[in-house]
């Protein structure tokens, strides 16, 4: 289990013309029409090699309303994720922080589950 998990992946120059960081909508408020800016939603893959982590990232995902899928004939530590550049970052910052903790309690919890049943017996 390692915790040098660094940035999330790069996007390449192909996929670089799918993202689109701002759309622009027509509202209708108050009989008028306006024009409304938000922030466009792009798909970002995740490889999360191990299964805890794994379980956690899905779970950030599921709590910040996103879906987490993967394409056909993709690994299992391949996750896909639709969302926005700002959901995205936070997404990826609580996870890394989170996963540390895990890590952490994960190493407390086999080191004891070691000692209680795998110590030698004084003969």
């Amino acid at each position: 289990m390692s915790s040098d998990r660094g940035a999330p992946p790069r996007l390449t120059e192909a996929e670089l013309p799918a993202v689109t960081p701002l759309e622009f909508v027509v509202t209708r408020g108050n009989g008028r029409p306006g024009l409304d800016v938000r922030e466009g939603e792009f798909e970002q893959v995740y490889s999360v090699d191990d299964m805890y982590s794994r379980l956690l990232f899905i779970a950030l995902c599921r709590q910040e309303g996103t879906t987490v899928y993967r394409r056909p004939r993709q690994r299992v530590v391949t996750l896909c994720v639709r969302t926005t550049l700002s959901k995205h970052n936070s997404l990826w910052q609580r996870f890394l922080s989170l996963s540390a903790m895990l890590d952490g309690q994960l190493a407390e919890a086999t080191q004891k589950f070691l000692a209680e049943h795998c110590e030698r017996s004084e003969r």
